[in-house]
């Protein structure tokens, strides 16, 4: 964790986190501001279960892509599968999340993107990457070959949303990829719901 010890202009010396630090508070922040302050109440915000309406692949941003990879089990998301066959190495240089809301006429929302330039440094994306590629955190390339992955999805959710989040249908697209090709896109439908 990053910080630095900024001076007040009463001379007060205090340690402030800098803001790739504190992007989940930061998350959180723009979405009070966007669905606003005065909403936050019981009604629509707190514990929630996650049901999943879509979980699917997607098409990213690059023209090319590493090879093919395909989900399964989609109707379990404790344990949905990745089968990915990969012709030729990949490195993985960044990693992009986009989550928006569902309007009531089918339109989302957007709410906010996260960019990511080390995505196997990441909180959530970091371990998927190393422990599913035998990968270091330092060296995020992808060789060649055929993988399987299992991945628990409503266990992401929750490392990544947190205990407590809005009620409500959330879009979230999920990409990673390189300078020419794409890793993986996956496009997620999840409605968070008052317990």
């Amino acid at each position: 964790m990053l910080n630095y010890v900024h001076v007040t202009a009463t001379g007060q010396h205090r340690r402030v986190q800098t803001a790739s630090d504190m992007w989940p508070v930061l998350a959180v922040i723009i979405s009070l501001c966007l669905v606003g302050f005065n909403q936050t109440d019981n009604n629509n915000f707190g514990s929630y279960r996650a049901r999943w309406r879509k979980f699917e692949t997607c098409k990213g941003p690059k023209q090319g892509e590493c090879g093919n990879v395909d989900i399964q089990n989609t109707q379990n998301m404790s344990d949905v599968i990745f089968n990915l066959d990969f012709p030729k190495d990949c490195p993985v240089t960044k990693a992009r999340v986009t989550a928006g809301t569902l309007q009531s006429n089918n339109s989302t929302k957007k709410l906010w993107n996260y960019s990511l330039d080390k995505p196997c440094q990441h909180f959530v994306l970091g371990p998927i990457l190393v422990d599913s590629f035998n990968l270091t955190k330092n060296t995020c390339k992808i060789k060649k070959g055929q993988y399987t992955v299992h991945l628990n999805m409503e266990e992401k959710s929750r490392i990544f949303l947190g205990s407590k989040f809005f009620y409500g249908t959330y879009s979230f697209k999920t990409l990673a990829f390189n300078n020419i090709n794409n890793f993986f896109c996956v496009y997620a439908l999840l409605e968070a719901e008052k317990l």
